[in-house]
């Protein structure tokens, strides 16, 4: 494993490139999410809360990315989140933060002090640390646009009005019970679920690692709704050792919803965005929630159709069960190319797979309009031939609900069935 001092100390140092250094105060001059790590990933579920204009933090930490923007890591000093920490991100075209003219004595942040373990802690924890570029500043005022007209969260001193996610800690039992939380174990998520999502207006889930568990659990109010599997390399399938370069199984069940549960595979070669490919996939028949439980040094997940597939604790590397996996790869231009995952199993599988963005949903044009994806979606299931359908006939963007879901005549197995017979030629069962 490599030292990372060297490169701690360097983005350490490029922080007054920005106008910032480690120890002065900064200030929010626009609404920001407040995220657990340094992964700015439209997608990425670290977000912990939303800071509004005017808070005002310590600089404990600086990241530079590829894109010339950054990640801030700061202390807020003031107001109701006073003494916590989360990281923010800079966009230099946009700035979204300003010097308050104060500065303190330095503070010496665990990454910089303890490199070594801080960087297994990344490799564990972070998804990837990878730039977002424009479309971060573009995503945060859309949020705040969203908080505000639903009068989820006001001004500085109205700390009462914001809508952060609960802490682990404070999860009430009274929620998890309302819930269905205390009706499974933690490594098993079989339990009540209901057919389509309800509508989510303030969507931030919270994903950490639990009792030592080797995976991250997301929460959404309580309510357990992912957990996901992080190879951060080195090893045969990603290769290079740096905490943002990975591949990514996440397990979602947004809402508990059995008409949306999926699979999304993520390929990040390196830091930038545009490189990283997203691949989604859907099991069928849908029977169960997913579940993960650990024996010895194997994972074992369920898949909503009940197959299972095996990982390695420690790499988190496939070694059995319905997925096979080869290296992590890239095309000419850089872009990881679909994640060489392989399903086995005797079900259905529909796959969809976009470089730089979902393969699915709704799309923003060049005039600021919106249009169905252009994605092609494949049907597989053994014994016949692959089939494939425009990924806009199968998924559509419902913006009541602020997410992409599955059409609703195919919410239920035997709609979808009715379809993929008519187009495909064969059953979901």
């Amino acid at each position: 494993m490599k030292n990372k001092l060297p490169t701690i100390l360097l983005s350490l140092s490029l922080a007054t490139l920005f106008g910032f250094d480690v120890g002065q105060e900064v200030e929010l001059t626009t609404f920001l999410n407040g995220r657990a790590n340094p992964d700015f990933l439209k997608y990425t579920k670290n977000i912990q809360t939303n800071l509004v204009k005017g808070t005002a933090g310590k600089v404990l930490e600086v990241k530079k990315f590829s894109s010339g923007n950054a990640g801030i890591k700061m202390k807020i000093t003031g107001g109701a989140k006073n003494g916590e920490t989360y990281w923010v991100y800079y966009n230099k075209a946009n700035p979204s933060l300003a010097l308050t003219g104060k500065k303190s004595k330095k503070e010496v942040t665990p990454e910089a002090a303890q490199p070594n373990e801080a960087r297994a802690l990344i490799t564990r924890n972070v998804a990837a640390s990878r730039d977002l570029g424009e479309h971060a500043v573009i995503e945060t005022a859309r949020q705040a646009k969203a908080l505000l007209e639903s009068k989820q969260i006001g001004d500085s001193t109205s700390a009462k009005n914001n809508k952060d996610c609960p802490p682990e800690e404070n999860i009430s039992k009274q929620t998890l019970s309302q819930t269905g939380e205390e009706s499974y174990k933690e490594t098993d998520f079989v339990a009540p679920f209901r057919d389509t999502p309800r509508k989510i207006d303030d969507y931030f889930p919270s994903c950490a690692q639990i009792d030592n568990n080797p995976w991250e659990t997301c929460r959404y109010k309580g309510a357990v709704e992912e957990f996901k599997l992080t190879n951060g390399g080195s090893n045969n399938i990603v290769k290079n050792n740096e905490y943002y370069i990975n591949r990514t199984f996440e397990f979602q069940f947004d809402d508990r919803a059995k008409s949306d549960m999926k699979v999304m595979v993520v390929d990040a070669p390196d830091d930038t965005t545009s490189h990283t490919t997203y691949s989604i996939m859907l099991f069928f028949p849908r029977s169960i929630l997913p579940s993960i439980k650990k024996e010895g040094n194997e994972l074992t997940v369920t898949l909503p159709n009940k197959e299972i597939v095996k990982y390695d604790a420690t790499t988190k590397e496939v070694i059995g069960g319905v997925f096979t996996e080869g290296k992590m790869a890239q095309s000419g231009n850089k872009k990881a190319l679909p994640a060489a995952v392989k399903y086995t199993g005797a079900g259905v599988m529909i796959r969809a797979d976009k470089s730089g963005d979902l393969p699915y949903g709704d799309i923003e044009t060049k005039g600021g309009g919106r249009a169905p994806s252009i994605t092609t979606a494949t049907v597989s299931k053994k014994g016949f031939p692959d089939c494939k359908i425009p990924s806009k006939d199968i998924w559509y963007t419902d913006y009541t609900k602020n997410n992409v879901l599955i059409k609703t005549e195919y919410a239920t197995d035997a709609g979808l069935d009715s379809f993929i017979k008519k187009k495909c030629g064969f059953s979901l069962f």
